[in-house]
């Protein structure tokens, strides 16, 4: 089966031959990783035996934002097609909301939030998504891809985390408690722009998924009550995802942190594949129990405590454990709970492919 097979098929509840698996990492660490092993990034892919193609609109500045060479190409390509605008300080980025971003090897970290000194929704020039260009830095990547590999569009930085970044996060928090009613609004100007988001990704043509990501969770609880969630964010983020089930495109979802609150409403609104799973704030005993048979997990080998600080042995029985907790229904993509980042050695890297090549027919043999 080729990668796009196996996904499809997986998803579909369908026999497979093995689980699929992703492994993904933070700009940086990658290019570390590939001198070390001394793999041409073209055969990155094939090591790994990774599923996935996923890629962004040009928009998402903070994506390109590790400071590298080929980060600044992209950055200049959305510049020129006037995607975005040139930030005069070159430690900083502008994204398409006006949002600034650190250049930064460590990950993404926004630095200013354009609505914190002026939150009048009205004085804010709010993103168009028909503007051209979105989509004009993957088409060779995707002509290389798209017959072989599962098509994921991310259409991240959803309507809780996008009011958070333009208010600045105590400012939103602040709002929540004295004045919802503005909330609303300034979620329906986001909504807006994703809901014409969503309907480009759909014109591609080529996607097979879309990964919507919005972070509701802390490491405890949901940032906000599940009834506070169910009054602003589902009504709003059913509008996204009615545009992607009327085309038959799978849809998955990124929330780090404890969300099983609203789990089941997520599956109502037509979830199928949930991303990321971490183990120190959501039990996967009891994911597994609760949703295994409605869902399936993305994720779930931990990267807080595990890789950078585990051994190679720990390693391998956490992706056994994962696949026998979360795979057993022969359902799952084999994945650590977010990016690699930075910290993570490279012998658990070697640890994460070969445990993962070890294991992966685990349930689906017993």
């Amino acid at each position: 089966m080729t990668p796009k097979e196996r996904m499809k098929a997986m998803i579909a509840g369908e026999p497979i031959d093995y689980l699929p698996s992703q492994l993904d990492f933070i700009p940086h660490r990658l290019r570390r990783l590939l001198e070390e092993l001394h793999i041409p990034r073209a055969e990155f892919e094939a090591w790994t035996d990774n599923h996935i193609y996923r890629f962004y609109p040009l928009t998402e500045s903070c994506c390109y934002s590790s400071g590298s060479a080929a980060d600044q190409k992209l950055i200049d390509l959305a510049v020129a097609k006037g995607l975005i605008e040139p930030h005069p300080d070159d430690r900083y980025l502008y994204d398409n909301f006006h949002v600034v971003w650190l250049k930064n090897t460590n990950g993404i970290r926004d630095v200013v939030n354009p609505g914190k000194e002026n939150p009048d929704l009205d004085a804010c020039p709010w993103p168009r998504p028909d503007v051209p260009g979105l989509f004009d830095h993957v088409p060779d990547a995707l002509a290389r891809y798209q017959d072989g590999y599962y098509i994921v569009g991310v259409q991240h930085l959803g309507l809780f985390e996008r009011s958070w970044l333009f208010l600045g996060y105590e400012n939103l928090m602040e709002k929540l408690a004295t004045d919802i009613a503005y909330v609303e609004a300034l979620m329906d100007r986001i909504l807006e722009f994703h809901v014409g988001l969503a309907h480009r990704f759909v014109e591609l043509g080529v996607i097979d998924a879309v990964l919507t990501g919005d972070d509701y969770g802390t490491q405890k609880n949901l940032q906000i009550s599940p009834t506070m969630w169910r009054r602003l964010i589902k009504p709003r983020l059913a509008k996204i995802w009615e545009i992607f089930r009327a085309a038959g495109i799978t849809i998955m979802h990124h929330s780090c942190g404890n969300i099983e609150a609203v789990i089941p409403d997520l599956i109502e609104l037509g979830l199928e594949v949930l991303h990321p799973v971490q183990p120190h704030a959501m039990s996967l005993e009891r994911l597994a129990e609760r949703f295994g048979k409605q869902i399936v997990f993305y994720g779930g080998i931990d990267t807080q405590q595990l890789l950078p600080f585990g051994t190679p042995d720990a390693v391998l029985t956490a992706i056994k454990h994962c696949i026998q907790t979360l795979g057993a229904n022969g359902r799952y993509i084999i994945a650590p709970s977010q990016e690699i980042m930075n910290d993570v050695p490279t012998e658990n890297i070697r640890a994460l492919v070969d445990g993962i090549k070890q294991y992966r027919n685990l349930t689906l043999a017993s």
